[in-house]
């Protein structure tokens, strides 16, 4: 009798030693999972500042206005080499009649000024090589910015598309009307996983609360959330509301039971 208890209470002994091992193995699985999640998301926010440094929007319209400048310059650079090219052209003609081939030396400043158009033009092309219409490619992924909330401790990508991969590394840009960081609405959508990552602690976000959103031209805007409500998934009503011509950012994440009840936390943020 002494034998079997013995035995019984070895086995049991092993199935909870057993069990023990699996639920550490388990959510030390996750534990680590989510490490190398939350680095490879880092890793493209960190690759997306060093391609798009941040500057303020004063930096921005001098650059621009700097732009402007040069452009103006080379085109009036441009008008100059042609009245010279149309002046070697009749001297070339001049000497052809006088027999001394200035058809030669026309020839060579006519390739000389296309030499110079072709360089204007590849530098322009080396000036936007970095960003496009999608974003910066990093990773395999268009990125149109990043967001950052001081209040939940979050900082990521935003990714042209909400995909399923990139809604692993980031959050995605479900609508804009006018694009990111632009007058209208822009309704940016993350993952609720009940942890920090990405919106799952969107629930602490009040009015007041800032919101930060960096574009692809390296200003990082402020936004203040106004409001905050849940509704339907299939609610979009609220996507193409007007602003008043002002810069308004909406997040989107479901509530901690919305797997099941189909709910979504929505916040309404107007840049300050």
């Amino acid at each position: 009798m002494n034998t079997k208890r013995k035995n019984v209470l070895t086995a049991m002994l092993v199935i909870v030693i057993i069990v023990i091992i699996g639920v550490v193995g388990f959510f030390g699985f996750e534990i680590v999972d989510t490490k190398i999640s939350e680095k490879k998301a880092h890793d493209i926010t960190d690759e997306f500042d060093s391609q798009i440094p941040t500057i303020s929007e004063e930096e921005l319209l001098e650059g621009e206005m700097q732009q402007e400048g040069q452009g103006n310059g080379m085109g009036e650079d441009g008008q100059g080499e042609e009245g010279e090219q149309g002046e070697q052209g009749e001297q070339g003609e001049q000497g052809g009649q006088d027999g001394q081939g200035g058809q030669g030396e026309q020839s060579s400043e006519g390739n000389g000024g296309s030499s110079g158009s072709s360089s204007s033009s590849s530098s322009k092309k080396q000036s936007s090589s970095s960003t496009n219409k999608n974003g910066v490619y990093v990773s395999g992924y268009w990125v149109v910015g990043t967001i950052r909330i001081p209040a939940t401790g979050i900082k990521y990508s935003i990714f042209t598309e909400p995909s399923p991969g990139a809604l692993e590394r980031g959050v995605g840009l479900l609508y804009t009307t006018n694009g990111l960081n632009q007058p209208g609405n822009t309704v940016i959508v993350g993952h609720n996983y009940r942890n920090r990552q990405f919106f799952s602690k969107n629930k602490n976000l009040n009015n007041g609360s800032l919101i930060y959103v960096k574009d692809t031209t390296g200003v990082e805007r402020t936004y203040k959330v106004y409001n905050k409500f849940v509704t339907k998934s299939e609610d979009a009503t609220f996507y193409q509301r007007d602003t008043g011509s002002k810069r308004e950012i909406t997040l989107s994440t479901c509530t901690d039971q919305g797997t099941k009840t189909g709910e979504r936390l929505i916040i309404f943020a107007v840049e300050k």
